[in-house]
């Protein structure tokens, strides 16, 4: 995405599928939102907290913890979104031209991320650490349907959900 943004900012593309925060970026920088994801795949399921099962069978107690502060940052950032758009928009500013490939990181070191663009990404977004085994599942389905993958297989074969319940 970031070589996409920038590809936009500098006339090169005309058109690019993003995900946010990087599609509100193209949107400032002129482009028309023509599609949302929610509108094609509304109960689609975002980012999630992976860790390896060494993890979880040799350090449960640290899994436990991620999982709990995954779940107070997101509470917080539902909260206060004001608050949690400048601290994202501070650190990936600071981030600057690391984000982006080195041969346009002059350009992207000029690039503002600012508060007022975060904000209005994250406001299209729902934040939740809900998950649903039954969307998971269909999109299981629906990737080995395509051929992404061999196989269907279950969902619960690769989620341990029971770090959430406690």
């Amino acid at each position: 995405p970031p070589k996409q943004v920038m590809a936009i900012k500098m006339g090169q593309l005309d058109a690019a599928f993003l995900p946010e925060q990087w599609a509100t970026m193209a949107e400032d920088f002129g482009f028309k939102m023509l599609l949302m994801s929610q509108e094609v795949w509304p109960e689609m399921q975002g980012s999630v907290l992976v860790v390896k099962e060494e993890l979880i069978e040799d350090y449960p107690d640290v899994v436990k913890k991620l999982v709990k502060v995954s779940k107070r940052a997101t509470d917080w950032a539902n909260q206060y979104p004001q608050e949690a758009a400048e601290i994202v928009a501070r650190q990936l500013q600071e981030a600057g031209g690391s984000l982006f490939p080195v041969e346009i990181a002059d350009i992207a070191t000029k690039t503002e991320i600012t508060p007022a663009i975060l904000l209005k990404s994250m406001n299209r977004l729902k934040y939740t650490t809900d998950i649903d085994l039954a969307v998971i599942q269909d999109a299981i389905d629906y990737v080995a349907q395509l051929g992404y993958i061999k196989s269907s297989f279950k969902a619960g074969d690769i989620l341990d959900l029971s770090f959430i319940k406690q």
